[in-house]
């Protein structure tokens, strides 16, 4: 009897053990990356490319339990549209078709990415002055560092007729006036729209890009502007496609500086 029930319990014990096994956790990634774009738009008759120009694919990073990135799991891919301006194929190629924005979803296992919104656009010929009148940028004369003056470096990125959308467009500040040599802060530099220092833009839907030459006047190491004289900031503009700098890269930017006292 005592023999039957140990062997009773063995087998018991040999099930609640296989249960364990069942009940670990499911097989596939814990987690997953945002859908990673080489670009952030694609052109009309071409693949999706990445910085230098090369073709390239989308991806999305899968992690295991502990943080550590899974390699052996490949992911999939969906467009959520209907008549899609763009398609994706089973590798993460993506090519345009018609101007548009094609939405699509990344999946490594059973989970998903949030929907990525990709515009589909034509293939940049030049880079130009948005407003080609540059109008004079006025810095508050302050020992604020607060009180700032900006003006804008707008660009705008094109094909035949229309603006190509999704292009980053990469700003440089060649000259400008000098900063007071106690300030970890420079005088002058180019900026976001929120004021965050920043020599990066995206074209917008209709190829327009930005970004604002600031002046903090209390870090001009200059006195002269201070009594009225005129300085400039140089500005330069630039995008590429295929890896070839687009017509009239790097567009050259000039914007006169001039410190006066604000009026209230």
């Amino acid at each position: 009897m005592i023999s039957r029930f140990a062997t009773i319990l063995a087998v018991i014990g040999a099930v609640i053990g296989v249960a364990c096994v069942d009940m670990s956790a499911p097989k596939g990634p814990a987690s997953i990356s945002a859908l990673r774009l080489p670009s952030p738009s694609v052109v009309i008759g071409d693949v999706m490319r990445d910085s230098t120009g090369a073709p390239a694919k989308l991806d999305v990073i899968a992690y295991d339990a502990n943080g550590a990135r899974i390699t052996d799991l490949s992911p999939q891919f969906f467009v959520t549209d209907t008549g899609a301006p763009a398609t994706v194929d089973a590798s993460g190629t993506v090519t345009g078709t018609r101007v548009g924005t094609v939405h699509v979803v990344g999946q490594v296992g059973a989970l998903q990415t949030p929907v990525a919104a990709i515009p589909v656009t034509v293939a940049p010929k030049r880079i130009a002055l948005t407003n080609p009148k540059i109008d004079t940028l006025f810095a508050p004369l302050s020992a604020d560092t607060t009180q700032r003056g900006n003006g804008p470096a707008a660009v705008t990125v094109s094909g035949d007729s229309i603006g190509s959308a999704g292009f980053i467009v990469k700003y440089a500040l060649l000259h400008a006036p000098g900063t007071i040599s106690t300030s970890k802060t420079p005088a002058v530099f180019l900026a976001d729209d929120q004021g965050n220092p920043s020599v990066v833009d995206t074209t917008d839907a209709s190829g327009h890009a930005s970004r604002s030459v600031v002046v903090v006047t209390a870090f001009l190491n200059d006195t002269s502007l201070l009594r009225g004289r005129i300085d400039s900031a140089v500005v330069t503009a630039q995008t590429s496609y295929k890896g070839a700098l687009v017509s009239g890269s790097p567009l050259r930017i000039v914007i006169p500086i001039v410190v006066r006292l604000k009026l209230p």
